[in-house]
């Protein structure tokens, strides 16, 4: 678009979704404001009345007014910046639709800021929370040296220290100015952070730091915030998200963080409020009992630096062994645990320090903010409702099923589901494949294959082996003893071969491939599943095979197996 600019206007930028009551306030308030401003309105696919009340705003005349319309929501980075592009204004404010301008001075105070020093790449105001208590929502952004970021004062009452000027590594969107020729030198915003609009705007302002230009926080004048209607800031749903950027923010940023200007960790902290917003007329927001919140963003240490226990993880009706190889994962914090039998549930607290422990595994969804849950019982439902939260899913051997609901919540879900297969993926298992595949054993003739496992559905695991061994399909198994303890002659890529499972103590795998010699292992099982479903809990990108083609074969096996043991 790229329209010619006009000094001094400034260009409020607004992005819009629905929520049309408070759109009316947001735009209605900034309208009064003085100064030389008109409105770039980016509506986000609205279907609640919104597009009409933007065209009954424009048609009145009162301020120009650009309405650009999109079929989806992609994310606030691209959005801002395609609304960046459509505007004129040589100063362009970034106006959250839940942000109320009372003064109408305001846009053009944090406009003089930028004309006045060159140096001075963006600016923001004082975010109140609306109400009669003030309450500070945002006095600006801050970090400290080792890469914590925050809202500064958040839930406190205003005091002298957020009325004054200072510099600041980063600001929110929700309501900052900054000079167009800085934006386009900085590339705008970086739409890696969309979909979920998370930290784009604190990437934003360290690259204008970065560049040797300041970012201002101008606390003479105020705006209020009706802070969660927009985007909702707590609960564990963008956990997962805001983790994966803070990550990113670290490694691109340490050392912007690092020069500062600094906060001491205890401006960051978070006063927890509760609010009211059914009446917009009167608000109310009010500080709650407890003194600090543990919550969305970096009150908790834990969650703002990289640490030895950062995903959070719930296990339900596992096993003992599946308990302690999620232990063995570095990362990992076993937050919570169900399971019907409560002498188990008391095994696993007392073992590995739960705090949490329920017999109902629902509610223990519920209750416990976590980025994966791992199921070891036949409990669709519940891999379903983790999936739709966008949660990360294990499945224990006895939770596959092929029930659809769960395959149409896999596919469509953001969260990953897999299943656990202890043998995929071995460093031994693939080491024995290469070398049946080059030739080293000749042309293979038979083969034998024993597992030794403590319990459970051990056929499909083995088999499982197998086929990755000789790289082809089970064809037929000719007998099975039974489910738990089985013998039976197997052809996989078309070589007869005779597998065995055991109960036993402990998990043990050997399989020998004869042809004209023999190549053989002697292994355990790798903690490989465990270790990707926390790699992709932390937001890394690792290769899961498919939840549909893994369920098929799996279940087909156990199908196999029953099928075997009831003929015999």
């Amino acid at each position: 678009m790229n329209p010619t600019v006009v000094p001094g206007l400034v260009s409020v930028v607004m992005l819009v979704r629905n929520r049309l009551e408070y759109t009316r306030l947001a735009v209605g308030s900034l309208a009064r404001a003085t100064g030389d401003l008109e409105f770039v309105i980016v509506d986000n696919a609205s279907h609640d009345g919104t597009a009409d009340y933007l065209d009954e705003f424009a048609a009145a005349g009162g301020r120009p007014v650009t309405t650009l319309r999109f079929p989806d929501d992609r994310g606030g980075a691209e959005r801002r910046n395609a609304g960046a592009a459509a505007a004129r204004g040589e100063y362009l404010f970034f106006v959250d639709n839940d942000v109320v301008a009372d003064d109408p001075g305001v846009v053009e105070a944090l406009a003089a800021e930028l004309a006045a020093d060159p140096s001075v790449a963006a600016v923001s105001p004082l975010l109140l929370y609306p109400g009669d208590d003030g309450l500070v929502q945002c006095a600006g952004g801050g970090s400290t040296g080792d890469g914590r970021i925050g809202l500064v004062g958040r839930g406190r009452p205003v005091a002298d220290a957020h009325r004054v000027r200072r510099e600041q590594t980063w600001a929110p969107t929700a309501a900052l100015m900054v000079r167009r020729t800085s934006f386009s030198r900085a590339g705008g915003f970086d739409v890696a952070f969309d979909p979920v609009s998370l930290c784009e705007d604190v990437d934003l302002c360290c690259r204008l730091g970065a560049a040797g230009e300041r970012v201002v926080y101008v606390g003479s004048v105020a705006m209020r915030h009706f802070e969660g209607t927009t985007f909702n800031h707590v609960g564990h749903d963008k956990l997962r998200v805001w983790k994966r950027h803070m990550r990113v923010l670290r490694a691109r940023w340490s050392g912007v963080f690092a020069a500062g200007p600094r906060h001491p960790a205890t401006d960051l902290d978070w006063t927890p409020v509760g609010k009211d917003y059914r009446d917009l007329d009167r608000p109310r927001v009010w500080p709650l009992v407890r003194a600090a919140d543990p919550g969305f963003f970096t009150s908790d240490r834990a969650l703002a630096l990289p640490g030895p226990e950062d995903v959070r993880v719930l296990a339900v009706d596992c096993a003992p062994a599946t308990h302690l190889a999620l232990r063995t994962v570095p990362g990992v914090r076993l937050v919570g645990v169900a399971d019907q039998d409560p002498t188990a549930l008391l095994a696993a607290v007392r073992a590995h320090d739960v705090p949490w422990a329920m017999r109902d595994a629902a509610r223990l969804l519920d209750t416990v903010p976590c980025e994966g849950v791992v199921i070891g019982s036949h409990r669709p439902d519940l891999a379903v409702a983790a999936l739709r939260r966008g949660l990360h899913v294990l499945l224990e051997p006895a939770a596959i099923s092929d029930d659809a609901e769960l395959g149409e919540a896999a596919r469509s879900s953001e969260g990953r589901c897999a299943v656990v297969r202890p043998w995929a993926e071995h460093p031994e298992l693939t080491a024995l494949a290469r070398a049946v595949a080059s030739g080293r054993v000749g042309e293979p003739t038979r083969f034998t294959a024993r597992l030794e496992h403590p319990g459970g559905e051990a056929l499909p695991h083995l088999l499982d082996a197998v086929e990755q061994v000789l790289g082809g399909p089970v064809g037929t198994v000719v007998k099975t003893v039974s489910t738990h303890r089985i013998r039976a002659t197997v052809v996989v890529a078309g070589v007869r071969g005779a597998v065995e499972t055991t109960g036993s103590a402990r998990s043990r795998l050997r399989v020998a491939v004869y042809g004209d010699g023999e190549l053989s292992i002697d292994i355990g099982p790798t903690t490989r599943p465990y270790a990707d479903f926390v790699e992709a809990a932390r937001g890394g990108l690792v290769r899961w095979a498919g939840l549909g083609p893994a369920v098929a074969r799996l279940v087909r096996w156990r199908d196999e197996a029953a099928a075997s043991s009831a003929a015999g």
